[in-house]
């Protein structure tokens, strides 16, 4: 008796499984820092203001540079665009986990720099982090669409949510994530 081989499971699966790992370890860091620096105390008053501007240029700098994309030419053919959209958003996710996770680094370097060295200024970095991953990185329909219509905006197809499902080119996800 022959088994079959597993099928394969689609891009989409270890894309968000990598994510969520990454974003796992913010709160690692987070716990790791709670038994490191016991002090409940509060930071002073600017260091909640300086990590929520950074997140707001951490996110304007996401949606600016992790969403500039060089699109699918004309004319490819649908599985060498589906090897391209898939490796450029695949790219595109771990660019734009960088710059979220910037906010969670330097709340951890200002929670042994400043006084009194307290978790609670890594803890507010780090929920604005996993914020701003929950917006522009965890790859869910908007930040596919947004992401396939970079890919498609010269005319070209990149059949990238078909890419990420597993599916063959011009199945149904092309069509439910443009709409």
């Amino acid at each position: 008796m022959t088994n079959a081989p597993a099928a394969a499971a689609p891009p989409i699966k270890s894309t968000r499984l990598l994510v969520a790992t990454l974003a796992g370890g913010l709160v690692i860091f987070g716990i790791a820092l709670y038994f490191e620096l016991p002090s409940g105390d509060y930071p002073p008053v600017w260091v909640p203001w300086a990590l929520g501007g950074l997140a707001v240029i951490s996110h304007l700098l996401i949606r600016t540079i992790g969403y500039n994309l060089e699109p699918v030419p004309a004319g490819t053919l649908p599985a060498e665009a589906m090897k391209i959209a898939l490796s450029t958003f695949q790219a595109s996710t771990i660019l734009r986990f960088a710059l979220a996770e910037v906010v969670a680094i330097v709340a951890i370097i200002l929670s042994f720099a400043i006084s009194p060295q307290t978790w609670m200024t890594y803890l507010t970095g780090g929920v604005l982090a996993l914020l701003l991953l929950a917006v522009n990185v965890w790859p869910r329909t908007a930040i596919i669409s947004k992401v396939q219509e970079q890919l498609d905006r010269e005319g070209g197809q990149s059949f990238l949510a078909d890419a990420l499902y597993g599916l063959a080119p011009g199945t149904s996800a092309s069509g439910v994530i443009r709409t």
